[in-house]
């Protein structure tokens, strides 16, 4: 009886342990999941602000400027989380997803969005400078169209950027949601 009981005891301890690890799974895919949807959505307030600043005379430079900051500070929170814990721990749970999960990290995927950072932040900045020097500011709502095009640019590429990263973890971490097991809907 003895050994009999220590086993159910070892896999009662088994059952909590997975449905921890299943609950802060769950927890961890949601907080990242919000991370996403806040990224969009302050990438399309930028553009929104970029947009209302070429309609008028005078442009909030500065906010803009430091709004965009915000988002990159941001950003790059996200990624450190995104690149040292989440999808590494998608490959301890699931070996097999290893390859579509380096595919994500690859850091050619990251120039290409790094690069369209850097134009809207160099934009940004001339037209910083400009208001500084106090020079004219008949050229400030063509350069603001086109710090809105570069924001466009980078708004496409980040939501294509985050649809990829999830389509790649979710099918993974999607055993862990809840809504997934919903049953069958009985007609």
């Amino acid at each position: 009886g003895g050994e009999r009981r220590m086993v159910l005891e070892m896999l009662e301890q088994l059952e909590k342990g997975i449905q921890v690890q299943k609950e802060q799974q769950e927890k961890l895919v949601e907080y990242w999941l919000g991370q996403h949807e806040k990224m969009k959505s302050e990438l399309s307030s930028l553009l929104s602000m970029a947009n209302a600043a070429a309609d008028v005379e005078s442009i909030g430079v500065e906010e803009l400027q430091g709004r965009f900051q915000q988002y990159i500070d941001f950003l790059e929170e996200h990624e450190q989380v995104e690149d040292t814990m989440l999808f590494p721990l998608v490959k301890t749970l699931f070996p097999a997803s290893a390859q579509a999960v380096d595919s994500v990290l690859d850091p050619q995927r990251h120039k290409g969005v790094d690069a369209l950072h850097a134009r809207v932040g160099r934009q940004l900045q001339q037209l910083h400078d400009r208001h500084r020097a106090g020079e004219e500011m008949v050229q400030d709502s063509d350069e603001m169209r086109n710090v809105v095009e570069s924001l466009e640019r980078l708004n496409d590429y980040m939501v294509g950027h985050i649809r990829y990263e999830e389509e790649v973890a979710m099918p993974w971490l999607g055993a862990a949601r809840p809504d997934n097991s919903q049953p069958l809907a009985t007609t």
